[in-house]
């Protein structure tokens, strides 16, 4: 009779163990992918500020032509839940402040431009985006690094110790 009455008991705590085990993984997951969406709208706020230097770079001929007048934003507008502050340097440097993310330190971001025209590739602006402020943890795939070029592919060396092919249609003798 007594194994009949906790039957249940014990069927009802290990589906506690389960579900306990099932929370330790799904909260902090589910709380990275939030934090991440808000860094992601956040990044989207700098969208009309990069708007701004690609247009005073393409009107100036680059960014090394800019003029102090040539970057006028009006930030306020630009401002989203997770976005405290948006800033444009003399340089088209756009440094990007979150806040109410989630995240431990809300991160601030660095985007910088990289005039493609000045080293004689593409007439575009490419981006580079950075972390300054706040866990590396957060940096939000789109936000990456311009690709590097890749490196000089470097011909093997030729062994002179081993003897070159015979000409098709002849046989090798030894």
């Amino acid at each position: 009779m007594r194994s009949e009455r906790s039957r249940p008991l014990m069927i009802s705590l290990a589906l506690l163990a389960v579900v306990a085990v099932i929370a330790t993984i799904a909260i902090p997951g589910w709380r990275n992918h939030r934090i991440s969406g808000h860094l992601d709208e956040a990044l989207r706020a700098g969208e009309a500020a990069k708007l701004v230097v690609m247009e005073a770079a393409t009107v100036r001929g680059g960014l090394n032509r800019l003029q102090p007048g040539d970057l006028n934003f009006n930030a306020t507008a630009a401002l989203n839940a997770y976005t405290s502050k948006i800033d444009i340097s003399e340089s088209g440097r756009i440094t990007i402040a979150t806040k109410d993310t989630g995240a431990t330190t809300d991160p601030v971001f660095l985007l910088t431009p990289i005039d493609g025209s000045a080293s004689g590739g593409s007439p575009t602006l490419s981006w580079s985006c950075d972390i300054i402020s706040g866990s590396g943890q957060w940096m939000p795939e789109h936000c990456t690094r311009p690709a590097m070029a890749p490196p000089p592919v470097i011909p093997a060396p030729v062994n002179s110790q081993t003897p070159a092919p015979a000409p098709a249609g002849t046989t090798a003798k030894n």
